[in-house]
């Protein structure tokens, strides 16, 4: 829900209630928890990123795709795990010398054209997560 409402260039409102002695409620903790360790890898994707030209597209194994940008970085965030190792996603172009890289890993990833769409080869296998980012970035 977080990367769906930044890539609309909304605000997410966590509703986090604290008892009355000030501790927060076992449940909304754990999700608390669980938001704070995706950003700790992926919140290069949603900090100080804006909407891009638009906010979504599809995997071709309809893994659904959202979008934030930030200087000369697009952000291809996959709202849930691919099962293939190459990720197609559709209408979206990447001019050559592009660097595109999964957050939280160093390693360069291969990635081709074809028509209309990229194809992302991922490293296998992926952690089993809500979502996943890619960096596109122009290397300056």
């Amino acid at each position: 829900m977080l990367v769906d409402i930044v890539s609309k260039n909304g605000n997410l409102l966590l509703n986090v209630g604290p008892r009355a002695d000030g501790s927060i409620h076992e449940l909304q903790r754990k999700c608390l928890l669980g938001l704070g360790a995706w950003l700790d890898v992926n919140g290069e994707a949603i900090w100080g990123t804006r909407p891009w030209s638009r906010a979504e597209s599809m995997t071709s194994a309809g893994v659904p795709v959202r979008f934030t940008r930030k200087e000369n970085m697009l952000y291809a965030i996959l709202l849930d795990t691919p099962q293939e190792v190459e990720v197609r996603i559709r209408s979206l172009g990447a001019a050559a010398g592009v660097e595109v890289r999964l957050l939280g890993s160093d390693e360069r990833l291969k990635w081709r054209q074809s028509g209309d769409d990229l194809i992302v080869r991922l490293p296998a296998p992926l952690p089993d997560q809500p979502a996943h980012a890619l960096r596109m970035s122009v290397p300056t």
